[in-house]
């Protein structure tokens, strides 16, 4: 194993990190409100192929709400009457507020601007700033791809009543597919260890992922996973699935990620493999005798989530502290 530098708890650095494949579903309007008479998926290309995306940021979000609606203390309050998120203090305190903690911030000050009478080059005097100008969070999080590529599906509408307009026949885009997406927790950058549990709990229930109000809720809960916990600074797991075919919606591993593990690469004693991929793992051939099979491999996601949790707890020395 590399060295690590050891925080002021002497614990050496962990990191979690994970690649998720949700559930299959129908996807629209993940990214953007409705243009004129068009609603949008925000796309891109993928192994070549166009593939639609749904946002790290939306993301980011239906995890914040999540800690939100289970009482845990977060700087950023989602107010859903007025669909904005208001601060609970103008001073960010990673110590104090989860979120700030788990997500980061940077305080942006406004540009020095000149005075009109001013002579050239002269401006105002700034206020220092009394708390951190920012923070890196603990959490990285990268967007979700869809499994297979957008085949131009459009559904098509019309609005209601005898008055129309150029708006009144519209057109939304949707994606019948899985996505999945990578992340990593430096979980010693937490200012309380303790709080990378509820972040994974968020991850298994994440609510609420989709387009602006609520428009579209996608199914993000997994349906399968890979989590990765280990001293390593650098994964090899990062967006490890693929579709069998374009007519089916199963998944599979990809085969540069069996051979990762296979060669030695990735350790398999660190991987927690969960979900419905479990039975598609155990079919590979000669699995009995492939490092594979010294995962940490669970069928029931509930079951592998209690488990990695006693590991993280003795790891981060929070049963100790308890």
């Amino acid at each position: 194993m590399m060295s690590q530098k050891k925080n002021e708890n002497n614990i050496p650095n962990y990191y979690l990190y994970g690649t998720v494949l949700t559930r299959y579903g129908l996807a629209s309007l993940n990214h953007d409100i409705r243009r004129g008479n068009k609603t949008i998926l925000q796309k891109g290309y993928w192994n070549g192929k166009i593939h639609s995306f749904v946002g790290s940021s939306a993301i980011r979000w239906a995890l914040r709400f999540y800690l939100q609606k289970q009482g845990y203390l977060v700087n950023r309050v989602w107010d859903d009457d007025e669909n904005i998120n208001r601060l609970t203090s103008e001073y960010f305190d990673p110590e104090q507020f989860y979120d700030d903690d788990i997500f980061g911030f940077a305080l942006l000050e406004s540009a020095e601007t000149e005075e009109e009478t001013s002579p050239p080059r002269r401006k105002k005097k700034q206020t220092k700033a009394s708390t951190p100008n920012q923070r890196m969070g603990a959490l990285g999080m990268n967007m979700a791809v869809s499994l297979t590529p957008y085949d131009g599906t459009v559904k098509l509408g019309a609005k209601s009543g005898r008055e129309k307009d150029s708006t009144s026949l519209h057109f939304t885009e949707y994606h019948a597919t899985r996505y999945q997406y990578y992340f990593g927790i430096d979980a010693t950058h937490l200012k309380d260890f303790s709080r990378i549990l509820p972040l994974i709990d968020g991850i298994m229930n994440l609510p609420k992922v989709g387009g602006s109000s609520n428009i579209f809720n996608y199914p993000f809960c997994p349906d399968s996973f890979v989590f990765e916990w280990t001293n390593h600074f650098a994964p090899y797991i990062s967006y490890c699935f693929e579709y069998y075919d374009p007519k089916s919606k199963e998944a599979k591993f990809t085969q540069e990620f069996i051979d990762e593990v296979e060669c030695g690469q990735i350790d398999p004693s660190k991987l927690w493999i969960g979900g419905t991929i479990v039975k598609e793992l155990q079919q590979l051939d000669n699995f009995d005798n492939s490092l594979l099979n010294r995962a940490h491999i669970y069928r029931n996601r509930n079951e592998l989530i209690a488990d990695l949790k006693t590991v993280i707890k003795r790891d981060l020395g929070l049963e100790e502290s308890k």
